[in-house]
């Protein structure tokens, strides 16, 4: 069984020329990152030989100053319209002023039959309320995982109880209380992060289909954005609401376990803006396809940037 291809992309430019994975493979210039792409093209070519993308993933899930514009919305759709691509559209966790950015694009996803990935609960009482005809599908934001790499790569190695193993791989999906709260709303989809220790997907049984981000996942997030600081006075830094500059789009930060008490001081994660992320490694990959491939995982969204890209 294989799983359903998707390809997040950045801009309407991403879906026009060859669209194979080696010229995806070169989306994100940073040659930090790159490694992680072209470890992940190889194991899809492996374990899946040619694949087919069809659905496109647009939008930041991670910042409402990231939001695009109606203009970049229009073009991502007509591009995806010309690969003949069905389109989901990624929405952040907001404020009132997000939410009112949020509006007319939604208006005009509304004639095209698409997805809406919903962060904020929000966002889906406004696409209940105004735009009915969207697909709403619950984002891994709303997941509440254990999610710190530092010490969660080491649970999926370390000799422990498989019942104790299973409950760090647990979230609130895992609740069917939960997830028949979501089916009530109309959510048949829910997305989430391939975490460091496994996950546990019982909860498909719940009735809900299941998508999974590639070959990064993130750790936190937060309205306060060190990006957003770098310019300010140190006794103004870090402060909710300061202006942005974008500076996301030019900056990263790698972190190191340099103190790390286990055997991982050189696995790093990353700050992108706002957000933390892991990279996922070789293992890591192989056992996500493996659930992809053996039902459970019915998505597949292949992330080729850190997902914080301006559009």
């Amino acid at each position: 069984m294989n799983p359903t291809w998707c390809l997040h992309i950045g801009r309407a430019e991403d879906l026009r020329g060859e669209f194979s994975l080696s010229r995806i493979a070169t989306f994100e210039k940073s040659a930090t990152i790159q490694p992680y792409l072209h470890l992940t093209t190889q194991l899809i070519a492996e374990q899946f030989g040619e694949i087919e993308f069809t659905r496109c993933y647009f939008g930041n899930e991670f910042c409402e100053h990231l939001i695009p514009s109606l203009k970049a919305l229009q073009a991502a759709l007509d591009a995806a319209q010309a690969q003949n691509l069905s389109f989901t559209f990624l929405t952040p966790y907001v404020t009132n002023e997000g939410l009112q950015a949020l509006r007319p694009l939604f208006a005009l996803l509304a004639s095209h039959n698409a997805e809406v990935v919903f962060n904020d609960w929000g966002v889906l009482n406004l696409l209940r309320r105004e735009f009915p005809t969207l697909i709403p599908v619950q984002g891994r934001l709303l997941n509440k995982s254990l999610r710190d790499p530092r010490v969660t790569t080491m649970y999926a190695t370390a000799p422990a109880p498989t019942a104790a193993i299973t409950a760090l791989q647990r979230s609130n999906l895992d609740c069917e209380s939960y997830t028949r709260l979501l089916t009530r709303f109309g959510v048949q989809m829910v997305e989430m992060d391939n975490l460091p220790q496994g996950n546990d997907v019982s909860f498909a049984a719940h009735g809900l289909q299941l998508s999974a981000y590639f070959p990064f996942g993130f750790i936190s997030t937060s309205r306060v954005c060190m990006a957003a600081g770098l310019h300010h006075h140190p006794s103004e830094k870090f402060q909710p609401g300061a202006p942005c500059r974008h500076e996301c789009q030019s900056h990263l930060l790698a972190y190191a376990y340099t103190n790390s008490p286990f055997g991982n001081r050189d696995q790093k994660f990353y700050l992108k803006g706002n957000s933390y992320f892991y990279a996922h490694t070789e293992a890591m990959l192989r056992t996500l396809f493996m659930q992809a491939q053996s039902g459970p995982i019915a998505r597949l969204v292949f992330q080729p940037r850190l997902p914080m890209k301006e559009a």
